[in-house]
């Protein structure tokens, strides 16, 4: 076994990770591994490449080359760096170097970029409209409600659901997490409305051809499948076109849900529990949202500009 098949194996069965997570570890490690091979970094006895001799600088000139050579965006290149760092790292722990030459590696700067979000009055003109199945209405209002991701609307099972308390426990959410998130009272009573109604009658249509795992599901396509991504995308892009607000996606309601909470002085602590950020500095960003959303209502609303 190689040094970076030992690292893989560790991240799979040590910390867990998924197939996608060790595919992006193993290219940019392999990628890593071509450009030292270049670089003339020697090898050991097993022709890999001696994990000893890299340096900092070498590391530095990596992260270089797939900026100019390579034409890698920044997101690509701090993605690289952290399968570097994490690399590094379990290196150091496991006893194959002494020193770690990228504890010093440094991020690459990303450019700072809003997040993409509707107005009040666009939401509102969506949630409203009557150009759309009980199916897709109930998902927009759950959407934009909880703020959920669409992932994690799609995997909605019917025992997550609390209606009494107007709450839903996204399990497994990103980085494994469950947590709780709430429902206004528009957005729970056309759920409980859409699981009493349309939806019960849609399974005692096609019961004979639900799986299990259909009839666990909260959110069912015409042919009473669990719905997909791509559908729920396919709903929120084409409703946002025909009345002729903004093309707008299930993330766009994400976004529009915490920026019209931060807008109300939502605690930023709060937000996150609810959007389920590991950091608080990614729900920092709806700050900044808020603050280019008053510069620009200042803009337009001023009378004598």
């Amino acid at each position: 076994m190689t040094v970076i098949e030992d690292f893989l194996a560790h991240l799979e069965y040590e910390r867990g990770c998924s197939i996608n997570t060790l595919k992006g570890y193993a290219h940019d490690l392999k990628t890593l591994s071509i450009f030292l091979e270049e670089r003339n970094i020697p090898k050991d006895e097993r022709g890999e490449i001696d994990w000893t001799k890299v340096r900092l600088p070498d590391l530095r000139a990596f992260l270089r080359w797939l900026g100019t050579k390579r034409g890698n965006k920044i997101s690509s290149i701090h993605r690289r760096v952290c399968s570097v760092k994490a690399f590094f790292k379990f290196l150091k722990v496991e006893g194959y170097i002494d020193e770690n030459p990228a504890e010093d590696l440094k991020y690459p700067k990303r450019p700072a970029s809003l997040p993409k979000f509707l107005s009040v009055e666009e939401v509102k003109k969506l949630l409203d409209s009557e150009k759309k199945n009980p199916t897709h209405q109930v998902i927009l209002e759950v959407l934009y409600s909880t703020g959920c991701r669409v992932s994690e609307l799609c995997h909605m099972n019917l025992e997550d659901i609390d209606l009494q308390r107007k709450q839903i426990t996204i399990r497994g959410g990103k980085g494994g997490k469950d947590r709780i998130v709430l429902l206004s009272d528009r957005a729970a009573n056309a759920l409980e409305e859409y699981i009493n109604g349309y939806r019960q009658k849609l399974v005692e249509e096609k019961k004979d051809t639900m799986t299990p795992d259909d009839l666990k599901a909260v959110f069912l396509s015409n042919r009473g499948k669990r719905i997909s991504k791509r559908t729920v995308q396919h709903i929120v892009s084409k409703l946002s076109d025909e009345l002729g607000i903004r093309h707008a996606t299930p993330h766009m309601l994400r976004h529009s849900m915490a920026s019209h909470l931060t807008m109300q002085h939502l605690n930023l602590r709060v937000l996150q529990q609810l959007l389920g950020h590991a950091s608080l500095d990614t729900t920092q960003i709806y700050a900044n949202v808020t603050a280019e959303h008053v510069r620009d209502e200042f803009r337009d609303k001023l009378p004598i500009s």
